[in-house]
């Protein structure tokens, strides 16, 4: 690989990646929203992408600055962040706190800008797993010392994200930090146990409490029932993707979007995307977040620590997973479910703190292992000697020799 290390390869492809995928959000944000403005009225036609660049341009500048710290910071304030996040999600559901909108309360305003405390809860939670991953790594297949505690500072998050209620967002919370302690050394089985107990119980209880939980079963088993009612968004989406063929109808001709699609910017901006650019474009961005999740789990085993690993590992498979719940949602193949496409969706609070969690694996991607320091590490423990990081490293170094 010459004078240029395995770390400044990583960091630069995964830059790379995220940059593609937020140009890719710019412009698609623009062609999607504009045509929201009815023409002659007195609002901005570009007030949307005016706000968009405007997080756009926050993100980018917190991912600059949390690059170039050292993650190991984030370990030390693991507890304060965990409470700010647990604060948020409280005060959320304070009546004349908390915005309603739709019969749910997710929103904090402050000053006229909105932001959902759930996507801070996302990457406030994926820090206190790793650290909690991290400190107790020989007590997590333990039930009473590992898993119990484990459960209950993920369900605490899970259960206030519920009562707004959010059952998608819960799970989301619950699916990607359990992937952290999971990779950190949870029982899979003790895990499993514990879903299968609480998971039909849960929805069972969502689904008889809330009306609109009923209606996107529904709608999901039988779009068809109710074409211009319920079935509507789903529907308009399937429609412009069937439209886009293999080229597309170009870049601001969806014909979708002119008020046939719902929350064409934000939660079904895949389908604009679809229609405008085709297969072609719609397979090319799918190929940007898989390729963003390669690097990521390549800086995760090449990380210098174990926080550090099970940190970007966190934050890669939080991203990926949301992108394929999107994707999923935006054609027909799971219940409708308000949750953007990362990097890409218009929403402000959504985008800053998925940059910022970007900018949490740059740092790590800092510091990675090169192959010929992890196979120094692999003959140092083969020869019996125990330096303080090769008892940490080793399984990783091992891994990182049999691929190379």
């Amino acid at each position: 690989m010459g004078y240029l290390t395995v770390s400044r390869t990583l960091r630069n492809a995964y830059l790379l990646n995220i940059l593609a995928l937020v140009g890719v959000g710019v412009v698609m944000v623009f062609s999607s929203s504009a045509i929201r403005v009815v023409p002659g009225a007195e609002i901005d036609p570009f007030v949307f992408i005016k706000r968009h660049l405007m997080f756009v341009g926050l993100g980018i500048a917190g991912m600059a600055v949390v690059a170039r710290l050292d993650y190991r910071l984030w370990q030390k304030f693991a507890k304060p962040i965990y409470l700010l996040g647990l604060a948020l999600l409280v005060l959320t559901l304070i009546p004349g706190v908390g915005t309603e909108f739709n019969g749910a309360r997710r929103w904090l305003r402050f000053g006229g800008v909105g932001i959902q405390p759930s996507d801070f809860a996302k990457l406030a939670l994926l820090i206190s797993a790793a650290t909690y991953a991290a400190v107790r790594r020989n007590e997590l297949g333990s039930i009473r010392r590992g898993f119990l505690p484990g459960c209950m500072f993920v369900g605490i998050y899970v259960v206030l994200t519920m009562a707004q209620p959010d059952f998608g967002t819960s799970l989301f919370l619950a699916a990607s930090s359990f992937v952290v302690l999971l990779a950190g050394g949870l029982r899979v089985r003790h895990l499993a146990i514990a879903a299968l107990i609480v998971l039909p119980f849960a929805s069972i209880v969502m689904y008889a409490k809330f009306d609109h939980i009923q209606d996107r079963i529904m709608t999901f088993l039988d779009p068809a029932k109710d074409p211009r009612g319920k079935g509507h968004q789903v529907k308009q989406s399937l429609i412009a993707i069937g439209s886009g063929g293999m080229e597309g109808q170009g870049l601001g001709n969806s014909m979708q979007k002119l008020y046939y699609l719902p929350e064409q910017e934000t939660d079904f901006i895949f389908a604009v995307l679809a229609e405008e650019t085709g297969f072609i474009g719609s397979a090319l961005t799918l190929v940007l977040f898989v390729s963003l999740m390669i690097i990521g789990t390549k800086v995760a085993a090449r990380a210098p620590d174990r926080f550090g690993s099970l940190l970007a590992i966190g934050i890669t498979a939080a991203i990926g997973l949301q992108a394929a719940i999107n994707v999923a949602v935006v054609t027909a193949s799971v219940p409708t479910k308000g949750i953007g496409l990362p990097f890409i969706s218009f929403g402000g609070s959504s985008c800053f703190f998925y940059l910022v969690g970007a900018g949490l694996v740059l740092s790590v991607a800092r510091r990675c292992v090169s192959e010929k320091e992890a196979f120094a590490l692999l003959q140092q423990e083969m020869a019996g000697e125990r330096l303080p990081e090769s008892a940490r490293l080793s399984a990783r170094a091992r891994r990182i020799v049999a691929s190379s």
